[in-house]
């Protein structure tokens, strides 16, 4: 009998012990959480709560808030700069993200072979991902400007392709051309230095077994590279998306909008509602039909890359 109750008070001693431990590990955890978690709450949460309750007011900085209900949704919802603003940036990003993608597996797969001075390229295409928006964005204004001392208009005027400096953002086409073009130099070299992880990742055996059974190399593209970087492809495809949407620099320095809105998206919109014209409460209500719609992108995507994985491993 004594023998048990020293056995009992032991076991009882030991999970005492244990539950303390388990209490220092759950508040070491906390305390390592706290930091991030109170910068989340702070610049993350409560400005989404501030900015719904924002949305059923008609506020300026200059008046007291007014609630309004659902007003600022069904006006921006009748809007039709809002909706122009909603195709132009669907017209970039079905542009844009697969051009990138496309320029980035070319140049990443040429990347990949052995060549000399191969490092001075991939240097080339990442160095501008790591600048700010600022400098890139002021130097191309500069590049493409329609002064006659602008860098395109001065050496295509030296060659004798022009004759009178071109103004690069009079029209929709060209100004589109031009944000494109300058949006996929800016951000393919994340996408290659991502493709290349991935490509050096596929066991040389896959191709040599490819080979083996008379694949060339389109096939070997198609049926080895490919299903090795389908998750990277994905993971890419949903990063270029958010990007797209979040399209507004580009749109800043080069056009404001313009022509006559045809460049105006979905984020400089909503810059010129909140900012320009200081109508806060629909500003906000058309930062969440932002939000619903490139939510319901990433869910579109999530559901393909879901499906996709599980297939693979079946």
């Amino acid at each position: 009998m004594q023998e048990y109750q020293v056995t009992a008070s032991e076991a009882q001693k030991s999970v005492k012990s244990f539950s303390r431990r388990r209490l220092r590990r759950e508040l070491g955890a906390w305390g390592f959480m706290a930091p991030h978690l109170f910068f989340f709450i702070v610049f993350t949460m409560a400005p989404l709560v501030f900015g719904f309750i924002m949305s059923f007011h008609r506020w300026t900085l200059l008046d007291e808030p007014l609630f309004i209900g659902w007003d600022n949704f069904v006006r921006v919802w009748r809007d039709s700069r809002f909706w122009q603003a909603v195709s132009n940036t669907l017209i970039f990003a079905l542009i844009s993200v697969p051009l990138t993608m496309l320029v980035s597996l070319v140049f990443a797969l040429l990347l990949n072979q052995k060549w000399y001075g191969k490092l001075w390229l991939l240097v080339a295409f990442v160095s501008p991902t790591f600048f700010g928006s600022v400098g890139i964005l002021t130097t191309w204004r500069w590049v493409l400007s329609s002064a006659p001392n602008g860098l395109v208009n001065y050496y295509l005027s030296s060659i004798g392709v022009i004759k009178q400096p071109v103004s690069w953002f009079t029209t929709a086409t060209m100004a589109w051309v031009c944000i494109i073009g300058v949006t996929v130099w800016w951000i393919v070299g994340f996408s290659v230095l991502l493709y290349l992880g991935a490509l050096r990742r596929i066991p040389p055996e896959q191709y040599e077994a490819a080979k083996i059974d008379g694949a060339g190399p389109f096939e070997r593209f198609v049926h080895v590279t490919l299903p090795w970087m389908r998750n990277v492809l994905f993971f890419d495809t949903v990063r270029q998306v958010l990007l797209a949407f979040g399209l507004f620099d580009q749109v800043y320095f080069f056009t404001g909008g313009g022509p006559a809105g045809a460049t105006r998206t979905m984020v400089y919109y909503l810059f010129e509602v909140g900012f320009q014209r200081q109508q806060l409460g629909r500003a906000a209500a058309i930062s969440w039909y932002i939000f619903i719609v490139v939510f319901g992108f990433a869910l579109i995507q999530l559901f393909i890359l879901t499906k996709s994985i599980r297939s693979a491993e079946e």
